[in-house]
């Protein structure tokens, strides 16, 4: 009878898996599927493997024949995972609404080599089932929910003795509290604020004086280093984050996802070199007459070397990761970005590129986005 054997059997979301199937038949065709659910929203993946002369097969060592990834990638199974068929509306990103409970994966074996209509079918029986848990947060980290005076968000401490290393966590335009990402820091080690600024009930509207306030709150922390605070944001997240550190002198670093180096989208005041989307640079009209906003070219049609975001005035340390598929901004904003550094504080950025990555690079193992 086969049986699936996953060590480390309690792990967190990042840790990588070994994934053992073992009582197969020598050289026997099987197909491995994953599947977990987010809210209404289900995400599955499959490979296809043959097994060993021993009848056992070992993610780590085997090639992927086919499937939503190919090729040896012992975590294949967690980061290929995409909507199953039939979910409106299509395009759904994974997103990890509720950290405090674990992602619940079932992992399924078949035998033969079938295909992706194949194994959301109930005409293929099973020949062997086990279910995993992630943890997104360490049973140990403390979670608060914070409404202090105006300010909204979640904060993340991790156990021990502080200080701690803290990041304040910004998303982009999806808006409310946004808490995966900053969970997963503080099961490393660093106190973490993952802070809402605009689309709930509370916050509407992003306003520079709100997000000064939450810089000083959170540095005000007493489990927080004294030496200042990093900042990691993605697309919106990561704009904001660059603008902040050239006004605030608790930012020493930021993490920016493939945010614009330059004030674009919902501008933030005092800063009025403001980048003007070219809408008609952003509708491509496809060939059976549907229209498809693509912002990629249109943000930064109108960008010039003086309206970039002059973090080199600052001895902040940026880390800047480009997604070189990235629909939403064009890479070469990034480069327009590095090329406008003076050689004397090129020691502060550093670009990290992706090939054929998008917009959103999420953390290891989790599902990625392809829509942009």
């Amino acid at each position: 009878m086969p049986d699936i054997l996953i060590s480390p059997e309690y792990p967190l979301v990042d840790d990588k898996l070994l994934i053992l199937i073992c009582g197969l038949q020598a050289y026997q065709d099987t197909t491995v599927k994953a599947s977990t659910a987010e809210g209404n929203s289900k995400f599955s993946s499959f490979a296809c493997y043959t097994a060993d002369k021993n009848g056992s097969l070992s993610l780590a060592h085997k090639s992927s024949l086919s499937g939503t990834y190919t090729g040896i990638k012992p975590m294949g199974l967690f980061w290929s995972m995409i909507e199953d068929p039939g979910q409106e509306p299509a395009g759904r990103r994974y997103i990890k609404r509720k950290v405090k409970t674990p992602q619940e994966v079932k992992i399924t074996i078949y035998e033969g080599h079938l295909t992706w209509d194949n194994v959301h079918s109930d005409e293929f029986k099973p020949l062997a089932i086990k279910s995993i848990e992630r943890l997104f947060k360490r049973n140990d980290v403390t979670r608060v929910e914070i409404k202090h005076e105006r300010l909204k968000g979640t904060l993340f401490i991790p156990p021990g003795n502080g200080p701690f290393p803290g990041v304040l966590d910004m998303f982009g335009t999806v808006g409310g509290i946004m808490e995966f990402r900053a969970a997963m820091l503080a099961n490393k080690g660093f106190i973490t604020f993952a802070l809402c600024y605009m689309s709930s009930y509370e916050v509407d509207k992003i306003e520079t004086s709100y997000l000064q306030e939450a810089i000083t709150w959170f540095c005000s922390h007493p489990e927080i280093m004294k030496t200042g605070i990093g900042i990691l944001g993605v697309s919106k997240g990561g704009e904001l984050g660059l603008l902040l550190s050239t006004i605030c002198t608790q930012v020493k670093a930021v993490v920016n996802i493939n945010g614009p180096p330059f004030n674009s989208i919902a501008p933030l005041d005092p800063f009025d070199n403001f980048v003007q989307m070219d809408n008609s640079d952003a509708i491509t009209v496809q060939p059976d007459a549907s229209i498809v906003f693509r912002s990629r070219d249109a943000i930064c049609v109108n960008l010039t070397c003086d309206k970039l975001t002059q973090t080199w005035k600052t001895d902040v340390q940026i880390l800047y990761l480009v997604g070189e598929d990235d629909q939403s901004l064009h890479p070469r904003c990034a480069q327009m970005f590095k090329e406008t550094y003076p050689q004397s504080k090129r020691h502060n950025l550093t670009v990290v590129r992706y090939p054929e990555a998008g917009h959103l690079i999420e953390p290891p193992y989790l599902p990625m986005t392809s829509s942009n």
